[in-house]
């Protein structure tokens, strides 16, 4: 009976430590940068109407992003 109590309460430690995992790092500010970047020229792209300096931004952007 006092086996099954250790067991039970190994058992319960290790499950209860396995419900929370270690939090998430939080983002860098170059990281969320280089997002805000992503986001905001993919939008400016993804627009029907371009001027001829948004198509060759949106040329070298596509070359290097591919």
């Amino acid at each position: 009976m006092i086996d099954r109590l250790i067991l039970s309460a190994v058992l319960g430690t290790v499950g209860f430590n396995g419900l929370f995992p270690d939090p998430p790092t939080p983002p860098t500010p170059m990281s969320l940068q280089a997002t805000a970047k992503y986001k905001s020229v993919s939008a400016v792209c993804a627009k029907k109407k371009k001027t001829k300096t948004v198509k060759q931004l949106c040329e070298r952007w596509e070359e290097h992003n591919g």
